[in-house]
């Protein structure tokens, strides 16, 4: 995350940020055995948390990883940290991991500062490079995130704002960010089998079935590039942010699209749906 915690939690306990630590024998350290989440928090609250937490516990039964709370439990903790700073906004990381011979499994939850991207990367476009890689569970968001932080390393020496991992099917999703493109008036997206499947990215799908887009979920090879018209990624802190250039190839004519458009409206628009009914 790169920002100091304004506040850290253990299993619903807040503790010193100094003493949320793992001790080198932990499995999340020796075999990357810990699943995560981030969650945006606006205003003081904690935008999709029930969505999140279900995704936390299907990722922690997919590496049978015992979580040492009830779903409502997890829902307090979060609720709680969230609280400590009212009104404002920030980002919740949820790290969930198992016992070693010194500790019980732990759910460690930080509230951090908020996430912002530059305003220019939504209006004019940002640019991504591809990645060979995936990572080893794909619909788990596991602790093994070394393919995920190396094509970002990737993007960055590119000078790109995001990394596109590349399997032998091709193009699944970015180092933290889900893709979608608009191929033939059609919205392509690889399916939830080959990709953690975004809370974000659930919310963009149901946006662009009722505004009758076409949607079509099958891997992206990077020989379809040229034939791209737009692209985004979407993701927790993101949102839609539209990609103009992929390795130095321009998507479409260069500019951001109608479809990305249309949708970045519509996303917006639930987003402000969602703070007014919690007034």
């Amino acid at each position: 995350m790169g920002s100091s915690p304004w506040a850290v939690t253990c299993n619903g306990r807040v503790i010193d940020p100094a003493d949320a630590r793992l001790h080198v024998q932990n499995p999340a350290v020796l075999h990357a055995l810990g699943v995560y989440e981030t969650v945006q928090v606006l205003q003081g609250r904690a935008f999709c948390l029930e969505e999140h937490i279900r995704r936390l516990e299907r990722s922690a039964e997919a590496i049978q990883l015992r979580l040492p709370a009830s779903h409502h439990r997890l829902l307090q903790w979060a609720k709680a940290i969230v609280s400590i700073r009212p009104g404002e906004d920030g980002t919740l990381r949820i790290l969930a991991v198992n016992g070693d011979p010194y500790t019980e499994p732990s759910v460690y939850m930080m509230l951090l500062p908020p996430i912002r991207h530059p305003r220019h990367l939504y209006e004019e476009g940002a640019c991504a490079v591809t990645f060979a890689g995936e990572r080893a569970l794909p619909t788990a968001k596991t602790l093994n995130t070394l393919v995920n932080y190396l094509a970002r390393q990737a993007a960055l020496r590119a000078g790109c704002h995001e990394g596109l991992l590349v399997a032998a099917d091709g193009i699944r999703e970015g180092a933290s960010s889900n893709i979608f493109a608009v191929i033939g008036g059609g919205l392509v997206t690889p399916p939830d089998h080959l990709v953690i499947a975004g809370v974000t990215r659930d919310i963009v799908i149901r946006l662009a079935r009722e505004r009758g887009y076409r949607l079509i979920f099958r891997p992206l090879p990077p020989s379809s590039l040229p034939h791209w018209e737009e692209a985004f990624i979407t993701s927790t802190s993101r949102h839609i942010m539209p990609i103009t250039r992929v390795d130095g190839i321009p998507i479409g004519d260069g500019r951001v699209g109608p479809v990305t458009r249309t949708l970045q409206e519509a996303f917006e628009a639930h987003v402000s749906a969602f703070l007014q009914s919690q007034r």
